[in-house]
């Protein structure tokens, strides 16, 4: 009975401290923000919206390349497991699609 209470307790207290470390972690790391910055090709000087929009589109648009390569071959695959009677095969296409007009969106609305 006595282990049946402590359990839960100990598995709340493991959850914490774990979750104090994370951001103890991600405290210690925040200061290589700049190599993020540099990659994307955010400039220094950019402030408020503008470095979030340069952030974003720099890192959008590698991604938008990524998923108009795969979303063909999504699309067959999608269409042969629906050829053979397969009930997902729509969920493939209409993923492939959707995250395709998605990031398509997305990049609209930051250009």
């Amino acid at each position: 009975m006595v282990i049946r209470r402590v359990r839960p307790r100990l598995r709340g207290v493991a959850v914490g401290v774990v979750a104090a470390v994370a951001v103890w972690v991600l405290v210690a790391v925040g200061g290589h923000v700049d190599i993020v910055m540099k990659a994307a090709g955010i400039p220094s000087n950019a402030t408020g919206l503008g470095g979030f929009v340069n952030g974003a589109h720099a890192l959008v648009t590698p991604a938008l390349v990524m998923v108009a390569a795969i979303a063909p071959l999504a699309l067959i695959v999608g269409a042969v497991i629906l050829l053979f009677g397969g009930r997902r095969g729509m969920q493939i296409v209409g993923t492939s699609i959707g995250v395709l007009l998605l990031l398509g969106s997305v990049t609209a609305l930051i250009d």
